[in-house]
């Protein structure tokens, strides 16, 4: 998967937009420090000057960072992740950028999700169907036939797959995880083809403008900080976890995990059993409720495997939640880090509202 980022487009809005805007925001951060830099000698102030050349120090460590970032993106274009695994001795998982490795990992993560909101669905429905079958037993039976019935009911109401109502719960948990997990890792994935996209680069250009501005230095430092963070971080971290795709993703099995029966066997969006010509649903609730497993069968051919499901939820939860959340948080760790480096110190839990 080639990153938009590493495509002809992006070379062209950032030679176009953010290079020039980084020249301008240098062009006019230079004269203010100028003019306060004369305005300091004309007036035998010694504290301007000094302030003055202060900024200009500070001024040329900004245009160095942008110009550090925009060799740390083509690089990240050119290394082949694969090629990287291979040189540590693990297997290689395909030819990908860093980027590419980044934006692949999450629409997997998304797909395995997306697999196991399905399968764990497809067994919730078999046994919320099962749970709920139910028949009215007549007393006074002669084999068969129930006389309890014949002037009035007499009888008992059963269920005699009631406790699958337990199964049904776990199922729930394991539902709802699954969607959060889907959810949150499609979220994730929009985060960073936001950051592709290059809105992130405008922060570049203000970062410059206002870090040689009094009283702005922080606010500067934090937008190139968080500039350089969310371009090297997060999607090197990404790039990791897909290096680990055949684990944590199942990728070399298709999404779906390794376990006897299939998965791939649940993965059916239209399962209610109504076969045209062989029976009802209500037919098949009698055969079930007399002893043949009609409705058991109709769902899981090669028996049901609850437990698989329930797996397939928890590995998709940390392929799509925890890995992925991992990576913002060390993406938004290294954001005070960076800041450091500028000299300034950053309020992370501010950063975290924005998130």
């Amino acid at each position: 998967m080639t990153a938009e980022i590493c495509g002809p487009g992006f070379d062209t809005f950032f030679s176009s937009t953010v290079i020039p805007l980084v020249a301008y925001a240098t062009i006019v951060t230079s004269i203010l420090i100028a003019l306060a830099y004369m305005v300091g000698r004309a007036t035998a102030n010694p504290k301007l000057t000094l302030w003055s050349k202060t900024e200009v120090v500070q001024l040329v460590i900004s245009v160095f960072s942008v110009f550090t970032l925009s060799i740390i993106i083509n690089s990240f274009c050119i290394i082949d992740i694969g090629e990287v695994a291979v040189v540590f001795g693990l297997p290689s998982p395909g030819s990908n950028s860093i980027f590419g490795a980044a934006q692949a990992y999450l629409h997997e993560s998304t797909l395995y999700a997306h697999n196991a909101m399905t399968v764990v669905r497809y067994h919730l429905e078999a046994y919320t169907v099962m749970a709920y079958l139910n028949a009215f037993a007549c007393d006074f039976k002669t084999g068969s036939i129930g006389w309890g019935c014949l002037f009035g009911y007499s009888g008992e109401n059963m269920q005699p797959f009631g406790g699958h109502g337990a199964t049904m719960a776990a199922l729930n948990i394991f539902f709802n995880g699954s969607i959060m997990a889907f959810f949150t890792s499609l979220n994730f994935l929009f985060i960073l083809l936001f950051i592709y996209k290059g809105f992130v680069f405008l922060f570049l250009p203000m970062g410059v403008f206002l870090r040689a501005m009094p009283y702005m230095r922080s606010f500067g430092s934090l937008l190139i900080a968080l500039a350089m963070s969310f371009l090297i971080v997060y999607p090197l971290m990404l790039s990791v976890f897909w290096l680990m795709r055949d684990t944590v993703v199942d990728a070399s099995n298709g999404f779906v995990p390794p376990l006897d029966p299939a998965m791939t066997n649940y993965l059916d969006e239209y399962v209610f059993y109504d076969e045209e010509g062989a029976g009802s649903a209500g037919q098949s609730a009698a055969a079930a409720f007399v002893g043949d497993s009609a409705v058991s069968d109709t769902y899981f051919p090669n028996d049901p495997n609850v437990v698989g499901a329930i797996m397939f939820a928890a590995n998709a939860f940390v392929a799509g939640v925890f890995l992925p959340t991992t990576a913002l948080i060390a993406a938004i760790a290294s954001v005070s880090y960076l800041a450091r480096l500028y000299g300034e110190e950053i309020n992370l839990t501010r950063i975290t509202r924005l998130m």
